[in-house]
């Protein structure tokens, strides 16, 4: 099965987000942090991108008779996906339909919602950049938890090489 077709799944989605800010998880963790979503579906999915190996098993240990199983992204079918191309169409058609359903409500104010489309160019080492992204995600871990009377907002980072054109 094509990855785009694995992930775009909104439960699937909500899992490698998760597990991306988080960097692995046991299954416990990942239903605690999303309560909206019934456990049996969780678990459903999880056993279906571990299937498909885009989760894979860091580590197992046996809690209380019950196998503990620690879960995180397998990078590997991400980054060496020859199907690349076809993931991002798919992720950027996720957020266009975000978006278009957002722009479609009667009462959209995208100032009061703190509506936000922005690209910045970095000019970075390879280790600068690691460092960076290393930062990113302590900053987004640090506001991942829901809070009373918070409003749920997506965020989504896009990482690309710049072509030599597009410095242009």
């Amino acid at each position: 099965m094509k990855l785009s077709d694995v992930i775009t799944n909104p439960v699937r989605m909500k899992i490698l987000q998760f597990l991306q800010i988080k960097g692995d998880a046991t299954t416990k963790q990942i239903c605690e942090e999303l309560p909206d979503v019934p456990q049996p579906t969780l678990y459903r999915h999880i056993n279906y991108l571990l299937k498909e190996e885009v989760l894979i098993v860091k580590s197992e240990r046996k809690v209380r008779g019950s196998l503990e199983r620690l879960l995180a992204l397998n990078e590997t079918k991400f980054t060496g996906n020859a199907d690349i191309a076809d993931s991002a169409y798919q992720f950027l058609m996720a957020l266009y339909g975000s978006f278009q359903r957002y722009s479609d409500k009667e009462n959209a104010d995208p100032y009061a919602d703190m509506l936000s489309l922005r690209t910045y160019m970095l000019t970075l080492t390879d280790e600068s950049y690691a460092d960076f992204f290393k930062e990113l995600r302590e900053v987004i871990e640090k506001y991942s938890k829901p809070q009373d009377g918070g409003k749920s907002r997506s965020l989504s980072v896009i990482s690309a090489p710049v072509t030599e054109e597009e410095k242009k």
